[in-house]
């Protein structure tokens, strides 16, 4: 094998290539850290449903008048 023929990497890429591979690696770090944000985070609040929710009562509070 001749040495016209070995392709360095660091001289095939163009930028626009380039800027895609950076972009595909900030797409792919985020998802990891998300994924993992999502399964180590802290538990949601439980939704109130139905039978322990409370009508709110107006205190008839004075407006200024």
């Amino acid at each position: 094998m001749s040495e016209t023929t070995v392709v360095r990497w660091g001289t095939a890429m163009n930028t626009g290539l380039r800027i895609a591979a950076f972009a595909a690696a900030v797409a792919a770090v985020f998802a990891i850290a998300f994924g993992v944000g999502r399964v180590a985070g802290p538990d949601p609040e439980p939704t109130p449903g139905r039978t322990t929710h409370q009508p709110a009562t107006h205190q008839g509070e004075s407006h200024g008048e």
